[in-house]
């Protein structure tokens, strides 16, 4: 912490040092230029600038000495005289200095000095100096001779300190330039090194804006910049030149730390993405914009468009172009445009409200399409749309919950059934003489009860491999009249067993589709012992094939031995029986299969449900026969 409090010490010193270093150096550049001090000797300046101090001054007390004559001039003595010798004006001691001029004594250091002025002759008989009097009918503009004994020491403009300040700029001249140059190179750099790590907290990374950045930032900175022109302003007006000098260079020394600190703060808000947001403009706007927003939509508009009539009203009224047609013109678009615009805030509210109502959480909520037209209308409309879809999307997901609920239960019950009896069977076998003939019926328990087990994973790796589409199809022109024969005569003597009587029908010739031949016969053998499980014994079951428009079409028919009060979408998911009770033989995977199969083959599967009637329908696309 304390190396991070030197490191900022460090670049404030010397940001600081280096921008004096380039301020006087380029400060003494403009002097060397403005004063022609890189073609003259410092000795020439001091004699041009004496020169030109004395002109100035002789010119200044001229003025006064042509209306008073003989009095007395500090450290000069002046004569005035026209161009035939005539003395106008002189200080009463002047013809004394002329004498003792350039000898020893008190007029030693004096020297003549002699110009050419115009002056104006009035009619009235006097003289008045050109520079400072206007010509009237009657005056005259004469030419007259300016003679002056003055001490160029005592009238020099350069004091003791101003000729060492002078000779040092004289003697730096030509070195100000590289070093101005390598300063100013050297305060960017430092300058960069101080953002870098403005608003870093010492000994971390963290950024903080810290006391200063709870004021909001353009506040910082019209203070700030309010602070220092005062006292470069305060500088001005003393009157001293050393008084001056001293409250400059203060105002300079606080002007430059002030936008150090406000640019470190600048750097701080911008790594902190709160510039815009941290400024005294953007909270009075927010509170506005927040302030309109709290008041009703209605009402919101009804404000809205009164200021903007304020506004026109005080800009035809500054217009001065017959503002009595404008407020006409003015209060008839007014009349035609503002109901209108008060219709469309009703509407803009109707659907917020319907918004909001139904982002709270009441699908059931319909918005009224009454006295809504065009695009509002769609919109609302849309509106319920999304509320309808809604609606269905949380009875699908409360049906998937409750399909998930009754799948792990169904699951949990068809693995327990078999497993269970396996595990009492092999306890009873552990404990039961290998000679006993009660083995051999245990072994048989344990066998089946293993192959159902084993038929119950393998149809539910199937039923997830089937519905996911991972099993491999290979599809292949086949008749489908054959699996009509082929299935007839496969489960003639089941169906024979179960009471049941199977009726075919198919069309002469052949009917062929595009499928894979192993999983159709999967397809039917499911559906077939699907039958033979839920049938009432002493029924017919019809098996028929039919082409309809383009496809053919296989139809599954029985009559349920149970009541069939379940929906065929949910006779299809997985572990869902006919048997509620689940007392028959299966395990619900059946049909579930036998869907995914179809599907994925790109047949349809449809079943339909006519009181204890259950059919299923099997749709593939019929193809031209293969030669």
């Amino acid at each position: 912490m304390e190396k991070k409090k030197k490191q900022f010490s460090l670049l404030f010193f010397a940001i600081n040092l280096l921008v004096i270093i380039t301020f006087g150096c380029v400060c003494s550049a403009v002097v060397c230029i403005q004063e022609d001090l890189y073609n003259v000797t410092e000795e020439e300046f001091y004699q041009v600038k004496d020169e030109s101090n004395i002109y100035y001054d002789v010119m200044d007390e001229t003025e006064y000495l042509i209306g008073i004559d003989n009095f007395q001039v500090n450290n000069m003595s002046i004569e005035v005289t026209d161009k035939d010798g005539k003395v106008i004006a002189a200080t009463y001691d002047f013809n004394d200095v002329a004498e003792a001029a350039g000898k020893s004594g008190e007029f030693e250091n004096y020297k003549l000095y002699t110009y050419d002025v115009q002056l104006v002759y009035s009619k009235d008989g006097e003289y008045k100096h050109s520079h400072d009097s206007y010509s009237e009918p009657g005056d005259v503009v004469v030419q007259a001779i300016v003679k002056a004994y003055a001490d160029p020491v005592l009238l020099s403009q350069y004091s003791a300190f101003d000729r060492q300040l002078i000779h040092f700029v004289t003697s730096m001249r030509y070195a100000v330039y590289p070093i101005a140059f390598f300063s100013f190179i050297a305060g960017i750099a430092a300058f960069i090194a101080l953002m870098c790590v403005a608003g870093k907290r010492p000994g971390t990374e963290e950024v903080v804006l810290g006391p200063v950045g709870k004021v909001p930032f353009d506040l910082l900175a019209g203070v700030t910049l309010f602070i220092t022109m005062s006292l470069f302003l305060l500088s001005g007006a003393t009157g001293r030149q050393l008084a001056e000098a001293l409250i400059f260079g203060f105002a300079f020394f606080v002007f430059l730390n002030a936008m150090l600190g406000l640019c470190m703060s600048f750097a701080a808000r911008v790594k902190l993405h709160v510039l815009w947001k941290g400024t005294l403009i953007y909270k009075i706007f927010h509170l506005i914009i927040k302030g309109i927003l709290a008041i009703p939509l209605i009402w919101r508009t009804v404000v809205i468009l009164a200021a903007v009539s304020f506004v026109e009203l005080i800009i035809i009224a500054g217009s001065g172009a017959e503002p009595e047609v404008l407020v006409i013109g003015w209060f008839l678009e007014k009349l035609v445009a503002y109901p209108f615009i008060l219709y469309i805030a009703f509407m803009l509210r109707k659907l917020k409200n319907a918004g909001d109502k139904i982002a709270q959480g009441d699908i059931s909520y319909r918005v009224g399409t009454k006295g809504l037209w065009g695009d509002f209308k769609k919109h609302a409309v849309n509106l319920n749309a999304v509320s309808d879809s809604v609606t269905i999307a949380v009875e699908d997901r409360l049906k998937s919950e409750r399909m998930k609920t009754e799948l792990i239960t169904n699951v949990s019950h068809d693995i327990k059934t078999p497993l269970t009896s396996i595990i009492n069977y092999a306890q009873l076998m552990g404990t039961t003489d290998p000679s006993d003939p009660k083995m051999s019926e245990y072994s048989e328990v344990v066998v089946r009860q293993s192959e159902k087990l084993k038929r119950l994973i393998e149809d539910l790796v199937e039923a997830s491999k089937a519905s996911t589409g991972n099993l491999e199809i290979v599809p292949a022109p086949l008749d489908c009249c054959t699996f009509i024969t082929q299935t007839a005569g496969e489960f003639k003597e089941k169906l024979d067993s179960c009471g049941l009587s199977l009726v075919t029908n198919a069309p002469d010739g052949k009917v062929m589709i595009m499928a894979d031949g192993r999983r159709m016969m999967r397809i039917y053998d499911n559906l077939m012992n699907n039958i033979c499980k839920y049938s009432m014994p002493g029924t017919r079951v019809y098996l028929s094939l039919d082409v309809v428009d383009g496809n053919a079409v296989t139809t599954f028919k029985n009559t349920s031995n149970t009541e069939l009060n379940i929906s065929p979408d949910e006779l299809v998911e997985r572990f869902v029986r006919g048997d509620s009770s689940r007392n028959t033989e299966g395990n619900g995977l059946g049909l579930s299969i036998a869907q995914s199969l179809t599907e994925l083959q790109g047949g349809t599967f449809k079943i339909d449900i006519d009181g204890d009637l259950f059919k299923v329908s099997l749709s593939f696309p019929v193809i031209a026969p293969q030669d």
